[in-house]
């Protein structure tokens, strides 16, 4: 119960394991996006993220391809081993310039790197400035290959599964290009190259983008259909409770669990039965239990419907 003018003379500071917890709490939930938790959030929800890979650089139709030497341009780069690439040729001022910007960007994911040429500053030599295309770039020993914007990029594809066909794949060969990859083989990628139909530029606005393979985001990151319960409890990391405090008020009266007498919840058509509930919703499920068997039923509905006006 959260703190009234009737409760909070009781109200305390818990760091027990077992307090209860805003649902909000699930919101700063952090998940990574690897491979590991991409399966992970295909099984749990039945939907289908992909980190995208093998984009062309100039799209679908072979637009034409920006230097990243121009002031303002944005570029994306996979980092690769040194011996999976090779030197593109250029002089040593568009190197420098260009090395340069890679090693300051504060982008520190591991796996592509996000860069913005500066507008102001040193820039590229003259001969190379607007006609570096596909680039490769060797500093240390790493290879920084340049990409397609959208290169591991993490989408949901699940609107590519509908019967409809919306983003015009080719099912001739049976198994599904965009369901086979994680249903058959638990592959978290989606290799673009693969496919003998191209959609990437036509469906584009109509996929949902949810990061970076590599980057780490929010719960509350997540499209719709993946901000479930069950994947907030995946994720959610256990051995961090109990570490900071809660304020606990309680209703009057209100009395302790009693652990002795093992898991308990609350439910409406079992009547108090030991069920497998979401903590955070017991609090609607008292409501909606008294509301449809409690003799006073229209006062409770309306209480239920003022809490939910001013909570």
């Amino acid at each position: 119960v959260r703190r009234n003018v009737f409760n909070e003379h009781g109200c305390i500071l818990s760091r027990e394991p077992t307090t209860c917890k805003g649902t909000s709490d699930n919101l700063f939930i952090l998940i990574g996006l690897n491979a590991e938790n991409i399966v992970a959030i295909h099984e749990i929800t039945g939907t289908y993220p992909y980190a995208v890979m093998n984009l062309p650089l100039g799209g679908d139709d072979n637009a034409p391809i920006v230097s990243p030497c121009i002031k303002g341009t944005k570029t994306r780069w996979e980092i690769l081993p040194e011996n999976e690439c090779v030197q593109t040729d250029m002089d040593t001022q568009t190197y420098n310039v260009l090395s340069s910007v890679l090693r300051q960007t504060q982008d520190d994911n591991s796996f592509v790197r996000d860069i913005v040429f500066p507008s102001n500053g040193a820039s590229c030599s003259a001969d190379y400035a607007d006609s570096l295309e596909e680039v490769s770039m060797i500093l240390g020993n790493q290879c920084f290959k340049r990409v397609h914007p959208e290169h591991l990029s993490v989408f949901d594809l699940t609107l590519c599964t509908r019967e409809e066909n919306p983003c015009t794949l080719d099912l001739s060969n049976g198994d599904h290009p965009v369901k086979s990859p994680l249903d058959n083989d638990g592959n978290a990628f989606f290799d673009y190259q693969g496919q003998d139909n191209v959609f990437w530029d036509d469906q584009l606005s109509r996929l949902t983008k949810i990061g970076r393979l590599g980057d780490t985001i929010m719960f509350k990151d997540l499209p719709n259909n993946m901000r479930l319960a069950k994947v907030a409890n995946r994720f959610n990391d256990k051995t961090s409770q109990g570490q900071s405090y809660v304020v606990v008020c309680g209703s009057r009266n209100e009395v302790a669990n009693d652990p002795s007498l093992g898991d308990f919840g609350f439910e409406i058509i079992e009547h108090f039965q030991n069920v497998d509930i979401n903590p955070a919703a017991h609090r609607e499920s008292v409501f909606f239990m008294i509301a449809l068997e409690a003799r006073d039923q229209l006062r409770q509905l309306m209480a239920w419907q003022l809490s939910q006006l001013f909570a």
